[in-house]
């Protein structure tokens, strides 16, 4: 008797084992290359988009992923299709969500321009997707964190929710600490001497909290970041905190400036852009 009931827990063991290693290799659906027209005439937005898995019959909802400098919207780009994301990914396609990586140039630091590009991702998405409205979130990395607080800012009542990894916040002093960014970010916004002062502060969040008042944020951020200075993600959140308004950030010990930094918290990223709130379908 004993020997069967061995051989029986074996086989129980054996195809649990199966079951699980067929579940890990399961093939995930490949991104898709798509040309998004602009809104305007002017020139198709390329991007890379990832479908909810599966697609749901009703809404969906939709995350576009703003990169870093440097980065597009391609196979193998600098973006949110890197291993240290893959875990989100899956979660957002398994919540039925749209994952969208529009190519908006290397240094677009969310100028008129890139704004009009997203503009545009959006609307198709709504257009073709069945996205719903209200279910429209951004994932932004550093450019691309700053990007979508910007974006936020000049859109107001468009994004659901943020999340900003390592942003910069305050453009006129960021370009004082890292001085070899300046030429790139004032060429994108057609800054002049002149009015550098109050371009900057136009572009920068901390001159506009009030803008996120009804849009959640969640700033990530290594304290041992050179690039952009933890004290953007750190101050930002503590002057909203001051408004009252809902802002998560987690500080990490020992981190830099990598994608890395993400990896751990890729659950809690998720369970932020799809949470449910104020009684409302996320």
């Amino acid at each position: 008797m004993t020997r069967i009931l061995n051989l029986i827990l074996a086989v129980v063991i054996l195809c649990l084992s199966s079951l699980c290693a067929f579940a890990a290799d399961a093939p995930r659906a490949e991104p898709v290359l798509r040309k998004v027209p602009s809104l305007d005439g002017g020139a198709d937005i390329l991007c890379l988009v990832y479908a909810p898995q599966p697609v749901p019959a009703g809404k969906t909802g939709l995350v576009v992923h703003l990169y870093g400098a440097g980065g597009s919207g391609k196979p193998n780009g600098f973006n949110i299709g890197r291993p240290p994301y893959d875990e989100i990914r899956r979660l957002l396609a398994a919540r039925g969500y749209w994952l969208v990586v529009p190519t908006l140039g290397p240094s677009h630091w969310m100028n008129d321009a890139a704004c009009k590009q997203v503009d545009a991702v959006i609307a198709d998405m709504v257009q073709h997707e069945n996205v719903d409205t209200t279910r429209v979130h951004l994932f932004g990395t550093s450019m691309g964190g700053g990007g979508s607080l910007i974006y936020t800012m000049r859109r107001p009542n468009t994004i659901k929710s943020l999340v900003a990894v390592f942003p910069m916040t305050d453009f006129t002093q960021w370009l004082e600490e890292i001085p070899r960014s300046r030429a790139t970010v004032e060429s994108a916004h057609a800054i002049t001497p002149e009015h550098r002062g109050a371009a900057l502060q136009a572009i920068s969040p901390m001159q506009h909290p009030e803008a996120f008042k009804t849009t959640p944020v969640f700033l990530l951020h290594g304290d041992k970041d050179k690039t952009v200075p933890p004290h953007h993600s750190r101050d930002f959140a503590a002057l909203l905190k001051e408004r009252g308004f809902e802002v998560t950030f987690q500080e990490v010990a020992g981190e830099t400036h990598r994608d890395e930094i993400a990896q751990p918290f890729q659950q809690q990223l998720a369970d932020f852009l799809t949470q449910e709130r104020k009684g409302k379908q996320q």
